[in-house]
């Protein structure tokens, strides 16, 4: 016998707890006699003195058997129990990407992959285990066990969605999986719609069972835009998978207003491209073909146009006019001036994405992304030295970082430079020697740059560096606007407004997912095609909305010819260890034994009353 928590059995320590309490008990029982003449002559016991005899009642024996079960219960015990000869671990993989939800010959393809995994489940025999696998943009472990109808519970919850089928990955995971002392097996069950697959080799046996037929199909695989002017240049991709010409008519809707609208041809297996020129105004489109075929998730593209994410900012300075010049040209940017003598009565704070103090620094961050130039010396939030520093004329820059990338420092003098101790959260984007110029950090939620020159005292406005500076920083500090479209299943990546406190998206189908807000937030269940509705949140009211589009269209799962099975190197035979023994929990049987004693307790006591 074996122990899985060796901790749990200091619950026996309840044992000689019990024995005390009963040896302290008062045993005294009232008894009714005609006199207590003839007990005046027995002898008194002396004051003080207490039996010491351990009283043997069934209660006693009862109490300690309770406390014995329970305690070695949560010690987890386990006991080696031998395996079946012929007990089998399957690891069962179901391809869970778009083009098993493709109609082939009367039922979706993922439906009747559904029969042929429920007929595998229903086969097994008792002692046999099988492990479910999705395998959809990324593999992902279902359920696993003994017991059919969980297993078959588990597999009706699965849905197609999502472009790829991570099968590589599923394999890898099936194999991490399977327990060696069965003998082992790995089950695919897909359509085939996948790109080449590398060869390798894998440890068990494995069984490709394909579903579906080669039907033809026409997909949307690329849809975007641009602005222009005031206008929309727009590109769609359309591909046909058929061994016949295809002739269709091909919309850009926008709302329920037809915006475009184009006849186009497509050879066998082939592809063509058409581009227009929309007027503005629109926040959404969608591309729209009459493909007719097996797949109709394919046939439309969306796309959210209006991505443009608005910035407030708040620049508390005594000296503004070059920074609030290089800010009001950045596009979404809204620019609020204030003094630091007014900063505490201004309106602005609780709303600003983005605070910017320049030669000043209040006690407190503010809510949203900070930038701090030229903090003063000594205060409570920064370690800045009293007195400014003069640079090494000849000392190199050293930067590094995506915001600097690309820019050019040359000819710019930073005269004035106060040395900051780098805060523990914050790394050095720019230093000349060992003497920090910009950092950029994260703390507490707050987005933070701090550049550690005075803007007066050099030459950096006046150099083209200097808008290029300030338009990345705010870029960087500021939450970037939500993506156009992202494919089924792709993984999307949020940074919520620091303010928020809830992320909440609606699907196509009005389904509400919420979401706590992290500095970045990934969402990896957008598999149904449509427009998706991204809310933050605080307190339950909407501090931003964007839309995204989330597309099916794509040459790796819209082209539904079956591919032949991927160059597996795999065992014909896996007899795993199978006569060997595997562990029993005793844990339940001794939990179910100390309620049973518990019931026998309760019966007991009652009868005494």
């Amino acid at each position: 016998m074996s122990f899985l928590l060796p901790l749990g059995l200091l619950a026996l320590l309840a044992l000689p707890i019990i024995v005390l309490l009963h040896l302290l008990r008062e045993r005294r029982q009232r008894v009714p006699v005609p006199s207590l003449l003839l007990w005046a002559n027995l002898p008194r016991r002396i004051d003080g003195e207490r039996s010491r005899r351990l009283p043997l009642t069934l209660l006693l024996l009862l109490h300690l058997l309770v406390a014995a079960l329970l305690g070695f219960a949560l010690g987890g015990p386990q006991i080696a129990g031998a395996l079946a000869p012929d007990a089998r671990h399957t690891a069962l993989i179901i391809d869970t990407s778009s083009s098993m939800a493709a109609t082939d010959g009367g039922a979706s393809r993922f439906e009747q992959a559904r029969q042929r995994a429920r007929t595998l489940i229903a086969a097994t025999s008792p002692g046999d285990r099988v492990t479910l696998i999705a395998a959809g943009p990324r593999a992902q472990i279902v359920a696993s066990g003994e017991d059919p109808f969980v297993l078959t519970a588990a597999l009706d919850t699965l849905q197609p969605g999502g472009v790829g089928a991570a099968i590589n990955e599923a394999l890898t995971l099936a194999e991490a999986a399977l327990d060696p002392q069965f003998s082992r097996r790995i089950v695919v069950v897909t359509d085939g719609a996948l790109p080449p697959q590398p060869a390798r080799d894998v440890a068990v046996p494995v069984e490709w069972v394909q579903i579906g037929s080669a039907v033809p199909n026409r997909a949307i695989i690329a849809f975007a835009s641009r602005p222009w002017g005031g206008r929309i240049q727009v590109y769609a991709r359309v591909a046909s998978y058929d061994t016949a010409p295809f002739n269709g008519t091909l919309r850009i809707v926008s709302g329920n207003q037809v915006l475009a609208e184009e006849q186009v041809t497509i050879a066998p297996d082939g592809e063509t491209e058409i581009s227009w020129t929309l007027p503005g105004g629109v926040e959404t489109l969608r591309a729209v073909i009459d493909g007719r075929d097996a797949l109709p998730q394919d046939d439309s593209a969306y796309l959210s146009v209006a991505q443009g994410r608005p910035i407030t900012v708040l620049l508390v300075s005594n000296q503004p006019a070059a920074l609030r010049r290089a800010l009001e040209v950045i596009p979404g940017v809204t620019v609020v001036a204030t003094t630091p003598a007014a900063y505490a009565t201004t309106p602005e704070r609780a709303i600003a994405d983005l605070t910017i103090f320049d030669g000043f620094l209040p006690d407190a961050w503010p809510q949203g992304s900070v930038l701090v130039i030229a903090p003063p010396p000594d205060p409570p939030l920064l370690r800045v030295a009293p007195d400014f520093q003069s640079l090494d004329a000849g000392a190199p820059l050293r930067q590094r970082g995506s915001t600097l990338e690309g820019l050019g420092f040359g000819g710019v003098v930073f005269n004035a430079v106060r040395r900051i101790e780098p805060p523990p959260w914050a790394e050095v984007l720019l230093a000349s020697g060992d003497l920090p110029l910009i950092l950029r950090g994260r703390t507490e939620g707050h987005e933070i740059a701090i550049w550690t020159f005075d803007l007066a005292g050099g030459n950096l406005t006046t150099r083209l560096a200097f808008p290029l500076l300030v338009a990345r920083t705010v870029r960087d500090l500021a939450p970037p606007p939500l993506p156009q479209a992202v494919r089924a299943g792709e993984m999307l990546m949020i940074r919520p407004d620091p303010r928020a406190t809830t992320l909440v998206i609606r699907s196509p189908d009005d389904r509400r997912i919420e979401a706590p807000v992290a500095s970045v937030v990934t969402l990896d269940t957008l598999i149904e095609p449509g427009f998706y509705t991204v809310e933050e949140q605080r307190g339950g009211a909407t501090v931003l909305a964007g839309i995204v589009g989330v597309n099916a269209g794509a040459a790796i799962e819209s082209n539904l010819r079956p591919q032949s099975a991927p160059p597996l190197r795999a065992p014909g035979n896996d007899p795993g260890s199978a006569s060997g023994q595997h562990m029993i929990d005793l844990w339940p049987w001794l939990a179910g034994a100390a309620l049973i004693v518990l019931a026998i307790e309760w019966v007991y006591v009652l009868r005494r009353r």
